[in-house]
């Protein structure tokens, strides 16, 4: 009875270890692939990929091209799922280019043709790139230097717009033609958007700097450095200086629109230097004069302003200077007004200070100008202005000045003191201004024993010149 036992639990346990084994042997084995599984799963998405380019329906609804490409990649099958998909991209895509060469001779016409075709790939790289999504998530991912899938597509776009120049050529050329048409004064309108997606796509194919840009700043000093000598020798200075703030409003504008944000500064910077850093002497010699003469706060402000962008303000500077001397020494040295000097001193002064605050926003080192050039003009007759300026002070503080207060009185003192300040002699100012204080005085006939204490207090603190 015990051997029986024996042989029968022998026997179960050989039963069991095989079909253990068997059962091992069923899950560890992987599946076998149907006969040119590869093949048929590739006809199947290939027809798919064509049907997306040819814009026609493809029977195979989107779960099972799904599953297909998820059935490659699961079966090491990647890398060849991707040089097919890429060796047909490749052709569409440059049928489509190719399709372009030749076309119409109207260039607004032929730039929406390729505007067309680019929304086309893009619209359908789109559609690849959802299908085969799981191509993208992992064999691209796992092999180095192996492009995206919408980065192959715009590989292949570039190659072959590069390919079909004569496309290319003709994209850019009626895309510098379209800006330049409307650059005019009273230009032509023009489709900025399509300008927009135009270069939009020069800019995702990295072709935007080197086929575009490059060129097209060329132009752009041609086109300004014709119009700066043009407008120059036809317009005023206001005028012209309007004209170049409206053209840089207008490149900026352009940037804000269709060009590229990095295009900016070059941009600007080429209107500039051609409309003024070019110009910068004829402004001066043309203009500066009648805009002081005329104290043009405004039309100084943009002066100022404009030559701030072109690192031109010290050429401004000098001219002011230059301005200073040789106006305010026409003042000091026509005697025949020596009666009206003072006056004109202070009125030119004052036309100064409102420029120097208005125009030349307050700039420390046009103030020191103004101050070094008026200490020249009034030192340059020696010791009249100062004999002049101490009968001035004897007319206003004498009694008799009716009409004018307290206020405007002090007010008054204190903008001969500013020439006070910049007289060099100043001993032969005291010896006239004593004189004439002891005749007040003596005679009664000072306006104000207040504003005489006021005065004289005013010129022992004044402070040196500069300060």
């Amino acid at each position: 009875m015990g051997d029986q036992t024996s042989q029968v639990h022998f026997e179960t346990c050989t039963i069991l270890d095989y079909t253990f084994y068997f059962t091992v042997m069923l899950l560890s084995a992987k599946p076998t692939l149907p006969a040119n599984f590869e093949e048929n799963t590739w006809a199947t998405l290939k027809s798919a990929i064509s049907a997306i380019f040819l814009k026609q329906p493809d029977p195979c609804d989107l779960e099972k091209l799904y599953q297909a490409v998820n059935d490659l990649c699961l079966h090491k099958m990647g890398g060849s799922l991707y040089q097919r998909i890429e060796k047909e991209c490749e052709a569409h895509i440059s049928g489509a280019l190719q399709s372009l060469v030749g076309q119409s001779e109207d260039l607004v016409v032929f730039l929406s043709l390729v505007e067309k075709c680019w929304q086309d790939f893009c619209d359908q790289m789109l559609m690849i790139r959802g299908i085969a999504l799981y191509l993208d998530r992992t064999y691209v991912k796992q092999v180095p230097s192996t492009r995206s899938l919408w980065d192959m597509g715009l590989q292949l776009f570039r190659k072959h717009l590069s390919l079909a120049g004569e496309v290319e050529h003709k994209t850019v050329f009626g895309l510098l033609k379209m800006i330049e048409s409307e650059r005019p004064i009273l230009g032509e309108a023009i489709d900025r958007t399509l300008l927009n997606h135009l270069l939009k796509m020069f800019t995702a194919l990295g072709i935007y700097s080197e086929s575009f840009e490059k060129p097209f700043l060329e132009r752009t000093s041609e086109f300004y450095a014709a119009e700066g000598v043009k407008y120059m020798q036809q317009s005023d200075v206001p005028d012209y200086l309007k004209h170049v703030e409206i053209r840089l409003h207008e490149e900026h504008e352009r940037c804000v629109i269709y060009l590229d944000a990095n295009t900016r500064k070059p941009l600007v910077a080429t209107a500039e230097r051609q409309l003024l850093e070019r110009h910068i002497s004829a402004i001066l010699d043309k203009g500066f004069v009648m805009l002081m003469d005329g104290n043009r706060i405004e039309d100084l402000q943009r002066v100022y302003l404009l030559f701030s962008r072109v690192n031109a303000v010290e050429s401004l500077r000098q001219a002011l200077s230059s301005y200073i001397r040789k106006t305010g020494q026409g003042i000091v040295m026509d005697e025949e007004k020596d009666k009206d000097m003072v006056s004109c001193l202070l009125e030119f002064k004052a036309s100064l200070d409102t420029i120097w605050e208005e125009s030349f926003t307050k700039n420390e080192a046009f103030c020191n100008t103004i101050k070094d050039a008026f200490e020249h003009l009034i030192n340059f007759r020696q010791n009249r202005p100062a004999e002049l300026i101490a009968k001035f002070l004897d007319e206003r503080l004498r009694a008799g000045n009716k009409g004018t207060s307290e206020e405007e009185l002090e007010g008054t003192l204190d903008k001969v003191l500013v020439l006070f300040r910049f007289i060099q002699g100043k001993d032969v100012f005291e010896a006239f201004y004593k004189k004439d204080l002891a005749k007040r005085l003596l005679l009664g006939k000072t306006a104000s024993i207040d504003a005489e204490k006021s005065m004289i207090s005013k010129v022992k603190e004044a402070p040196p010149l500069g300060i």
